[in-house]
């Protein structure tokens, strides 16, 4: 006896199989998720880069300490203890 899913399997050999992308969401109280199919693909993903592009205004840049002023720190205490 074949299991359940190589029948499954067999049964849809001659079919064309659609395959199905899940994209899911989450902020800390409320999660969503939806279901894409491979053509609607490309449209859903430039929408959400459109999406996330125009709500990025709001982040803060972050402070970058100079790679030469943190190298020069870290060598004076060095050279102290000598």
């Amino acid at each position: 006896m074949k299991s359940k899913a190589k029948r499954k399997k067999m049964e849809s050999a001659g079919e064309v199989i659609e395959y199905r992308c899940l994209v899911r969401a989450t902020d800390a109280k409320k999660t969503i998720s939806t279901s894409l199919s491979a053509k609607d693909y490309l449209r859903f993903q430039a929408s959400y880069a459109t999406v996330l592009k125009a709500h990025m205004n709001a982040l803060k840049k972050r402070e970058r300490k100079d790679k030469k002023k943190s190298a020069e720190g870290e060598k004076k205490p060095a050279d102290q203890s000598k």
